[in-house]
């Protein structure tokens, strides 16, 4: 597994049990697929029912097409900066949809991040 994908998968599950986080996540009835195709194994993670789920491979209509460095979505994952940083430092490139989407998960991470530190 490489290392966006697993530290994907480790904020998707403290953004799922942060009642503050599902909030971001769940409001609006947000329903988006971000597709990685990284320097690694492509995945993409669904928002569908206030629920995130990271997948394998390649969706067939991601809301959201991010291509370039897996270790800057890791980076960001862990909360090591943000997204807009890896984009504007061109280590990812949002090649389909709005960045705003991806600004708006940063913000559930950034959330997740902070309640974990203060308990």
């Amino acid at each position: 597994m490489g290392e966006a994908k697993s530290e994907s998968q480790k904020i998707i599950g403290l953004i799922n049990a942060n009642p503050k986080a599902q909030k971001i996540i769940a409001a609006e009835n947000w329903d988006v697929v971000f597709q990685f195709k990284l320097d690694e194994e492509p995945f993409y993670i669904q928002i569908q029912n206030g629920k995130l789920t990271l997948k394998n491979g390649t969706h067939s209509n991601p809301t959201l097409v991010i291509t370039g460095s897996g270790a800057s979505i890791a980076r960001a994952s862990r909360g090591q900066g943000d997204f807009t940083h890896s984009i504007s430092r061109e280590e990812v490139e949002i090649k389909k949809g709005k960045v705003m989407e991806l600004i708006r998960y940063g913000r559930a991470i950034a959330t997740a991040l902070k309640e974990t530190k203060s308990e």
